[in-house]
């Protein structure tokens, strides 16, 4: 989508100071991550890759670190209480707060787990579970209209996440791109330090999840 394109574009570069740009953390030394993780990331950062991403870069700037939201798969300390502790801060995040999840249908995020047990409320607005962002305006005008001013927006919608975080920033909300933060919460509890199949959940990143399975939750539809 050349429109999507060109709106992330205006994101990585914008200078707002409410935004923390998080880009993934492929650079140097590798050592945080497992083997299989750091030997995949060198296989992808080729010298192309690196030079089409320096383009969108300032070297001047800090950056958050995108994997934020995969605090576990990933880590080369996934068999310790570290991935713990960090879903426990992430929980910290939404202590008490009105959330508004913007999601694909059939993320479910939350849904049989307890990651946001402790949030005030929940509310959901569910857009197409892929290319969302040929729906974007609908989303986005929903968005505006079920939130109010305390309310925080945590955001799993693949590429248009960032972009819907930047423009509910310039509508003066506090938004997040959670990414697959829910996906490795489940391979957490799963316990095994790997992507396991989590059938009720779209995952783009598992083969056979591509189509969740249907669930019967009271509590998820009255969300919506």
């Amino acid at each position: 989508n050349l429109e999507l394109g060109k709106r992330l574009r205006e994101v990585i570069r914008t200078q707002d100071e409410r935004l923390l740009i998080g880009i993934a953390d492929n650079y140097g030394n590798l050592e945080k991550f497992t083997q299989d993780a750091a030997d995949k990331i060198r296989v992808y950062m080729t010298d192309e890759i690196r030079r089409e991403q320096m383009q969108f870069l300032d070297l001047k700037r800090v950056y958050g670190n995108a994997y934020v939201t995969r605090p576990y798969v990933l880590m080369a300390d996934n068999r310790t209480d570290a991935p713990k502790k960090r879903f426990e801060n992430w929980k910290k995040v939404w202590d008490t707060r009105n959330v508004i999840i913007v999601e694909g249908a059939e993320s479910r995020l939350g849904v049989g787990n307890d990651l946001f047990d402790n949030v005030l409320t929940l509310r959901r607005i569910i857009a197409p579970a892929t290319n969302s962002y040929d729906r974007y305006p609908d989303i986005l005008k929903s968005a505006l209209n079920n939130a109010k001013r305390d309310d925080l927006f945590l955001i799993a919608l693949g590429p248009a996440a960032g972009v819907m975080a930047y423009d509910l920033t310039q509508e003066g909300y506090q938004a997040i791109d959670l990414g697959h933060l829910d996906l490795e919460y489940e391979w957490f509890l799963a316990g095994e330090g790997k992507r396991v199949q989590v059938v009720h959940k779209y995952n783009n990143e598992f083969p056979g999840d591509e189509r969740a399975q249907p669930i019967i939750d009271s509590t998820y539809e009255a969300q919506k």
